[in-house]
């Protein structure tokens, strides 16, 4: 896969801790045997660090026609919430609650 000058990097979001389960962006899911770049939340277990689980937070899916690239949507935050679950936002303004007891994502309302 070649670099294109058209994409800017994605932003650097830090993975996040509850618990003992570290919460992070798939950085990339294409070499990951994902379906998409972007899109993917990582469940890892703190002490051991092995992968529990992966959830796609949202559809990226790309047009063949198009740079690859330009298309892919990343995470821009992510954060803890009081309640225990995960609220993401990607780059294009999308806001995600994942619930990860449940493995399950909604829209966030405004």
């Amino acid at each position: 896969m070649s670099k294109s000058s058209s994409r800017i990097p994605a932003p650097a979001v830090a993975p996040v801790v509850v618990g003992e389960v570290r919460y992070e962006q798939v950085p990339n899911g294409l070499l990951a045997g994902l379906d998409q770049m972007g899109g993917y939340l990582a469940a890892f277990d703190v002490a051991s660090g092995a992968r529990l689980w992966t959830l796609e937070v949202y559809d990226n899916k790309r047009v063949p026609e198009k740079e690859g690239d330009v298309q892919d949507v990343f995470f821009k935050s992510m954060t803890a919430q009081a309640d225990g679950t995960l609220l993401i936002e990607n780059e294009r303004g999308g806001r995600f609650v994942v619930d990860p007891e449940a493995r399950s994502v909604r829209l966030a309302t405004p």
